[in-house]
């Protein structure tokens, strides 16, 4: 079951700078933190490592392992911020979300395997997920879905709405980005919601050629897979357009909503879990 205290406990261990420049060995430390939370869950975890800019960096892949073997369903999350921001929203609370998720779903049995991974420097550009994209689709790996944790725990009183888009003014929903080939995730997240979270409210938006006209919701790692022509969503509070504390110094564990954050998590849990099938 994903828990508010089990949430809060991971981002009291996360949050603080974790950037490949003054804070390299705070984003390393965060590294060995997952691992050893993945790790504890019984998951099989690899490392695996990608070099950026002269200096290695690690992605965790956390795998638990289906009956068929014939499908992959990803929930991912990137652990870096940007310099002098201790990143509670962007993105401890992705990754906090993640490794509930990880932990509610490894007493169950499934037939595509369930696989978690955290990335490195999607900040810079994200070679951690391109790295990991790239190969997958060069090795023909079955993914059928990505669940993509970007800033899934802020609300407030305001929400800019990009131009061409419908939402609400109040910043309390929750948002699932598509493309054309994952609007069966999108509809599913939708659904799931209804049923384990009826009390949040799920802004669905699928786009167009990729993203390509609207650039701002291709800013996280599931536009990696996008362009690999896998299926995934991005599930956000929508970032800057909500949050102010957004790549700042005030980006702190006290701003965040657990209950929302909860609430986001169990959802993406299920929507997993569906996807990947009871065995």
């Amino acid at each position: 079951m994903v828990s508010e205290s089990g949430i809060r406990t991971h981002l009291e261990r996360l949050v603080g700078p974790r950037d490949p420049y003054a804070g390299y060995a705070r984003m390393e430390a965060a590294a060995d933190t997952i691992a050893h939370a993945l790790t504890e869950l019984g998951l099989q975890l690899v490392e695996d490592r990608f070099r950026c800019d002269g200096r290695w960096y690690r992605n965790l892949i956390a795998s638990h392992p289906g009956s068929s073997r014939h499908g992959q369903v990803l929930v991912v999350a990137h652990y870096d911020t940007v310099p002098n921001c201790p990143g509670a929203d962007d993105n401890a609370s992705g990754v906090a979300g993640l490794l509930e998720i990880a932990g509610a779903v490894t007493d169950h049995h499934f037939r595509d395997d369930l696989v978690f991974i955290a990335f490195a420097l999607e900040e810079y550009g994200n070679p951690g997920s391109l790295y990991y994209a790239e190969r997958a689709k060069a090795c023909g790996a079955p993914i059928r879905g990505v669940f993509d944790l970007e800033m899934i725990g802020y609300t407030g009183p305001t929400q800019a709405i990009p131009p061409g888009i419908q939402a609400p003014a109040l910043g309390d929903f929750i948002g699932v980005v598509g493309n054309r080939q994952s609007d069966g995730l999108v509809a599913l997240f939708k659904e799931t919601a209804a049923l384990v979270a009826p009390m949040l409210p799920v802004q669905a938006l699928v786009v167009e050629d990729n993203g390509a006209n609207l650039p701002l919701v291709r800013q996280s790692d599931h536009a990696a897979f996008w362009d690999a022509g896998y299926p995934a969503v991005m599930i956000t509070d929508t970032a800057f357009l909500r949050n102010p504390h957004y790549h700042l110094p005030t980006d702190t564990l006290d701003t965040l909503n657990l209950r929302f954050l909860r609430q986001v998590a169990a959802t993406t849990a299920a929507s997993a879990a569906s996807l990947a099938g009871f065995a």
